[in-house]
């Protein structure tokens, strides 16, 4: 069977670790001074080098005085996992304290074959906290031929007292170009033929992994007759180019819903994944905002660089920061959501959308010369005439600077309307934050829409878009909603979605009535 690429050039010496520079200088320096210590704490992100520098050093450490025979011999048992003092353990299935004494019992028998006996835990984190305290003595005082290398994701989940009985060294993640040069050594002895261009998605894809990158090379690699192309890559990952990716920040800047909207729906018709997208956009606008904060430094050197200094002249530093939150926002969804594509067309809609006044805003008075001046109701626009209060010429003037009220709830022949109209409108904002838990496809499309009132047990409620109506207005949707809105407020519902404010009748408004007992009128 074939070797799997990240296996075959895995680094067998410091040398050939890539990107961990100020780790491997420091090991390097313990060694040859003869100070090694006896517990280590390597710290960083999935294929960034732990596990792998473990074994370089394990190897490395018991190699001092030893012939150029036995050398080679210790590094090839090393290499291929048969050196009896090299004890490798995987916490994530060791997790208990039972595992841990079957260390402690076998610590202090002297090494086989090596200077040392060094025991690498890898995932350390996953240990149980009753494991921690029985490894505790042991890790704080090993006998003088014991090494303890603890290899972690996640540092914040180990004891403060086994952290503090560590050296600890953070490995960061491997900067795109030295990823690119890592695989295009790999292309070399592998006769690959691949460019640039498709390299550097490999890379950006790889997130500072380098051993993700090199298995995604290995994987497209034998998809394609060993010739890979910047289409290859894209297509292996479903991944956009980036033209749509252009076409959706050049929609940001125009607020044009649509063309974003086209946007999407085409990448996704071509192959691409919602997913990448969203992470693509994240990347992009990131890489705009960096540019834009680092606008006096020096003239752009590439095309890319190019490209970015045009697109950023279009953005503001505020849409840049709320695309990027709506983008992550999105990438969070898709974890636990269903519907990928709605959670990208969502994000995008955050960043075009223009945030309506909530209808439920408490209406201003004004205080006049003897009575009260009664509320004028908000005038939706694109509404035919309606009803209108007209006061008696004896009313004081109208202040001009009073800014229209929101529609007044509707209240009923009952009184139930008006009680449940105000259980919707303060319950709203806590409906709509636990429908992330219950519902998470729904949660982003409630966020642009807006509670009207309660007539019977109809609940009318005004969406900011017509997407956003119609999405809700879907069977399943329209189901869940009204069953969670029954819940809401004791009764069974029905939903009557639009895109413009709805008015309550006049004849019922309490404002109208009011009105009339202090003697206006109603007229067409």
């Amino acid at each position: 069977m074939a070797e799997a690429l990240y296996l075959t050039y895995r680094p067998q010496i410091f040398d050939d670790v890539v990107g961990q520079d100020h780790i491997t200088t420091t090991l390097r320096n313990q060694i040859a001074a003869g100070r090694v210590g006896h517990a280590y704490l390597f710290v960083g992100s999935r294929g960034s080098g732990k596990t792998t520098c473990a074994r370089i050093f394990a190897k490395e450490i018991n190699l001092p005085n030893r012939s150029a025979e036995d050398a080679a011999r210790i590094s090839r048992s090393i290499a291929e996992g048969r050196a009896l003092d090299l004890i490798e353990i995987d916490a994530a299935s060791h997790t208990g304290v039972d595992s841990v004494r079957e260390i402690i019992d076998k610590v202090n028998f002297h090494p086989a074959e090596l200077d040392y006996k060094v025991y690498i835990i890898d995932e350390v984190h996953m240990l149980s906290i009753p494991a921690f305290n029985a490894l505790l003595k042991t890790l704080e005082e090993p006998p003088s031929h014991v090494v303890f290398i603890l290899a972690t994701t996640d540092p914040q989940k180990i004891p403060v007292t086994v952290l503090s009985r560590c050296q600890r060294f953070t490995f960061k993640r491997v900067p795109v170009d030295k990823i690119v040069g890592r695989l295009r050594v790999i292309c070399e002895c592998e006769h690959i033929e691949a460019d640039d261009h498709a390299l550097t998605l490999i890379a950006r894809y790889a997130t500072g992994a380098l051993r993700d990158a090199v298995n995604l090379l290995d994987q497209i690699a034998s998809a394609n007759s060993r010739h890979i192309s910047a289409a290859d890559v894209r297509e292996t990952l479903g991944a956009t180019d980036g033209a749509t990716v252009r076409a959706l920040v050049d929609g940001i800047a125009a607020g044009d819903v649509a063309a974003g909207f086209e946007a999407i729906q085409a990448a996704l018709d071509q192959g691409s994944d919602a997913r990448q997208i969203a992470r693509q956009m994240v990347e992009h606008l990131r890489a705009l905002m960096q540019a834009k904060v680092s606008r006096g430094g020096a003239a752009p050197q590439d095309a890319e660089r190019v490209e970015l200094t045009v697109q950023m002249d279009k953005l503001g530093m505020s849409v840049l920061s709320r695309a990027i939150k709506a983008f992550s926002a999105a990438q969070s969804d898709m974890r636990t959501g269903t519907d990928a594509q709605l959670a990208v067309e969502m994000a995008y809609l955050d960043c075009v959308a223009v945030e309506p006044v909530p209808a439920a805003a408490p209406a201003r008075r004004e205080e006049t010369g003897r009575r009260e001046e009664a509320p004028r109701r908000e005038e939706p626009q694109k509404q035919e005439s309606r009803p209108t209060v007209v006061e008696k010429s004896t009313s004081p003037p109208e202040h001009k600077s009073e800014p229209p009220a929101p529609p007044i709830p509707m209240q009923t022949a009952s009184g139930s309307g008006s009680d449940a109209t105000t259980k919707l409108l303060n319950g709203w904002r806590g409906f709509v934050q636990d429908m992330r838990k219950t519902n998470p496809s729904l949660q982003p499309l409630l966020n642009n829409c807006r509670p009207q009132f309660v007539e019977g047990k109809v609940v009318h409620i005004r969406a900011d878009h017509e997407f956003i109506r119609e999405k809700i207005a879907s069977e399943k949707n329209a189901a869940y909603l009204c069953k969670a809105l029954g819940d809401l407020l004791g009764l069974k519902v029905e939903l009557n979605l639009s895109t413009q404010a709805p008015m309550p009748d006049p004849n019922e408004d309490p404002v109208v009535q009011a009105a009339k007992r202090l003697g206006g009128q109603v007229r067409e």
